[in-house]
């Protein structure tokens, strides 16, 4: 079961106490929450970020980002319909077709690649392509991970030919999906981290109801399978911003007998 954490002392006195170190150091730090579960996810790692729906979804804006598009080939068609449609024409910094990336950006390149844009988004018909061609630079942290992105709503049935309709809406619809939310990676260990907020946009209320969409999303089976990934008791919860340590703002009691509130433990 998912720990309540809105009306909890001791989870606003952490987050406060975070909020206010990272305002004095004149940070504008993303918050990250830090999460470890009593058991291990045991996911194998797919590197396909899962967007997180959050109450407080000020995270970016479309139009502030630089955005890379990555599809199947050839690339024209795909950016020839949304550089002529309202709605995308500058959505896109650049919109390149997977074989181009391969033969265009290698080694050093790569480097100046991840540099330039904000997000990268990807085809999902060629997004398992690309930790082979972008390498760990792209992929040793979460910060950089292509989104897995659909050209249309259409679903595929088995043995019917793959709509190659472009939808412009659909499409823009997922990135501002992927903007305003946060997202995670399942992995096979105990621990998660999800960025919940921003110290200079969110209050400290705000940033706990995002924590509790997070542990909600994550521990609620009906969200599967984007969510739903915490198997038994989430042991601790702590936020932190780059500069910061890690503030403890939840501790799973072990010691029932005693019954002792959870914002009280000592950690």
């Amino acid at each position: 079961m998912a720990p309540s954490l809105c009306d909890s002392a001791f989870a606003r006195k952490g987050v406060d106490a975070l909020i206010s170190y990272a305002t004095n150091q004149d940070s504008n730090n993303d918050i990250q929450l830090i999460i470890h579960t009593e058991k291990k996810l045991g996911i194998k790692k797919d590197y396909i970020p899962r967007v997180i729906p959050l109450k407080h979804n000020k995270m970016s804006k479309v139009k502030d980002m630089r955005i890379l598009l990555i599809t199947k080939d050839p690339a024209n068609k795909y950016r020839d319909v949304l550089t002529s449609n309202e709605l995308t024409s500058d959505t896109f910094k650049e919109i390149i077709s997977v074989k181009n990336l391969k033969r265009r950006f290698r080694g050093s390149k790569l480097t100046s690649l991840y540099k330039e844009f904000d997000m990268v988004v990807a085809d999902f018909r060629v997004h398992h392509l690309l930790p082979a061609i972008l390498g760990s630079r792209f992929y040793h942290s979460s910060k950089k991970t292509p989104y897995m992105v659909r050209i249309n709503k259409e679903v595929k049935h088995k043995g019917a030919k793959m709509d190659e309709t472009i939808d412009p809406v659909y499409l823009k619809a997922q990135l501002k999906s992927i903007c305003r939310n946060t997202s995670y990676m399942p992995n096979e260990d105990n621990c998660i981290n999800v960025k919940v907020g921003f110290v200079s946009t969110h209050t400290a209320k705000q940033i706990l109801e995002n924590i509790q969409d997070v542990i909600e999303f994550l521990s609620d089976k009906n969200m599967k399978p984007s969510g739903g990934v915490i198997k038994g008791s989430i042991k601790s919860l702590q936020v932190k911003t780059a500069s910061s340590a890690s503030i403890p703002i939840y501790q799973y009691n072990e010691n029932k007998e005693k019954n002792i509130p959870n914002d009280r433990l000592v950690l």
